[in-house]
């Protein structure tokens, strides 16, 4: 549902915007080394087919054919045809530049100390500073720090949300080596148009550290490298990490908390991009009073504390 509300939005964030996102269908592929891997992964993917998403296995010819730099060692993959790929980074400046034009504020720089209830409501948020900004709901889309932020008893029933780390490499080629996203057994590649490919990533639960590890860049140079053995002569180009909002079941949560004006949209993990869309039409239909496009009830806020 999500994915299907992409190209829709594309067009309107680049219209309003004049900001280029790299919004385009590259496809996906899950490649293994075992026969065997690609069999159990198939079985634990039987939804998609169930789902009629595009969905088809690729021998190793296949395989070749398909993204000749991949290694000859692999055995198969799977081939998601309608996934797509964007520039996560441009898509928040045309998010950005999109809401100011359209009268959205923002406060750079100043942190929300608490949510403000009054009469078992929510009614606003207090900054740092002790200003308070007010407003009919408060959507609380604090990521990786939501569990952070005190009032409204957001700390006393939802999951807790938690930083997992991820670490991730750039390397810099003169020509793309690939042409779809490559999920492999320890590490996932994304190709730019300009021959930039990012190799991630880790999944590291250190609390809020923003280190850049030696370690980790090794596990994933490597990985990558024996996916796509021409790498070794690419350009190490850039190496940062950041964090994914976590918690316990993986799952978001998603749509009106037991305090009434207090709306969540968190704990996305790893799918924070992807359910962009389908996220923020929830969220928008919960302030206008509208019904749900799907059931809310496994990303309630309130199902229960980790």
């Amino acid at each position: 549902m999500s994915r299907k509300l992409y190209p829709a939005l594309v067009k309107d964030l680049e219209a309003v915007s004049g900001i280029s996102i790299g919004y385009r269908r590259s496809g996906v592929l899950k490649v293994a080394y075992e026969k065997s891997d690609v069999t159990r992964l198939g079985r634990e993917l039987a939804w998609q087919s169930r789902a009629k998403l595009p969905l088809a296995r690729m021998s190793r010819a296949q395989l070749a054919a398909q993204e000749a730099a991949l290694s000859n060692e692999l055995a198969c993959g799977l081939w998601f045809e309608a996934d797509a790929t964007l520039e996560p980074r441009a898509l928040l400046a045309a998010l950005r530049i999109a809401a100011e034009k359209r009268g959205a504020k923002f406060r750079s720089g100043s942190f929300v100390k608490r949510i403000v209830e009054r009469g078992g409501r929510a009614v606003g948020v207090e900054l740092d500073d002790g200003t308070m900004v007010a407003g009919s709901h408060v959507v609380l889309a604090a990521g990786s720090w939501t569990s952070l932020i005190n009032g409204a008893g957001a700390n006393a029933t939802m999951p807790h949300v938690v930083p997992a780390r991820g670490q991730i490499v750039e390397l810099k080629t003169s020509a793309p080596v690939l042409d779809a996203v490559v999920f492999g057994p320890d590490c996932y590649m994304v190709p730019r148009a300009d021959g930039r490919l990012l190799i991630g990533s880790t999944l590291e639960f250190v609390g809020f550290r923003r280190e850049v590890t030696a370690g980790a860049v090794a596990k994933l140079l490597a990985a990558a490298i024996r996916l796509v053995p021409v790498l070794a002569e690419a350009e190490l180009s850039a190496t940062w990490s950041s964090f994914r909002p976590y918690t316990h079941d993986e799952l978001p949560l998603l749509g009106p908390s037991s305090t009434p004006g207090l709306i969540l949209m968190s704990g996305h993990y790893r799918n924070g991009i992807l359910l962009a869309p389908i996220s923020a039409h929830i969220v928008a239909g919960c302030v206008l009073g509208e019904k749900a496009p799907l059931p809310l009830a496994p990303f309630s806020p309130d199902r229960g504390a980790s």
